[in-house]
């Protein structure tokens, strides 16, 4: 919470499944449902199995399904966090289905360094779709993590510098270098 505006926080409080009524304990619950979602999908419970719009779609709807009544669904509101605004909510449509096919038609990765600039890519261009109105940096980072084990790409992120990451991310709106360079310090061939 307090990380768009403040409309739009105030609006996930209204509309919470828990009926939470402060922003503390809004946080902790999204904290604690996340947590034993994202376990069933640690222990297998829930598969990643496809990379499509639907798939992510599913996979945000798994994760937040407890607490948002919205969950799994485009957001229909704008949003914007710092100075970075995300794509536009009547774009989204559009944008997902050309993303989602890119993702799809996705040649094979000759080497980690193409696969960390190919990561880098998806990453920030699914972050700057930013297609749901609250989860989207845990369901993107699940879903790439999951979509480079599919190409033999373990993306250990837990290894990753918080403050480091959340920077890279800022700056991969105009420059993929740092983000790159995380996935080159995060990832191996799987075996």
């Amino acid at each position: 919470m307090g990380k768009y505006k403040q409309k739009h926080d105030d609006d996930l409080l209204k509309n919470n499944l828990l009926g939470m009524t402060s922003y503390k304990d809004l946080e902790e619950a999204e904290a604690f449902v996340f947590l034993l979602r994202a376990a069933q999908i640690e222990q297998k419970k829930y598969i990643i199995s496809l990379f499509t719009v639907d798939s992510f779609k599913q996979l945000h709807h798994h994760l937040f399904k407890d607490l948002y009544p919205f969950a799994g669904q485009f957001r229909d509101v704008q949003l914007i966090k710092g100075n970075t605004r995300f794509c536009q909510a009547q774009y989204i449509s559009a944008y997902s289905s050309e993303l989602f096919y890119q993702l799809n038609k996705e040649p094979s990765w000759k080497s980690l360094q193409e696969a960390a600039n190919r990561l880098a890519y998806f990453k920030s261009e699914l972050n700057m779709l930013h297609p749901f109105r609250e989860g989207n940096g845990r369901t993107i980072r699940i879903f790439i993590h999951h979509f480079a084990f599919s190409r033999g790409i373990k993306w250990e992120y837990e290894k990753m510098d918080r403050e480091m990451y959340l920077r890279a991310m800022i700056h991969s709106v105009t420059n993929l270098e740092p983000l790159r360079q995380i996935f080159i310090d995060t990832i191996s061939y799987r075996k």
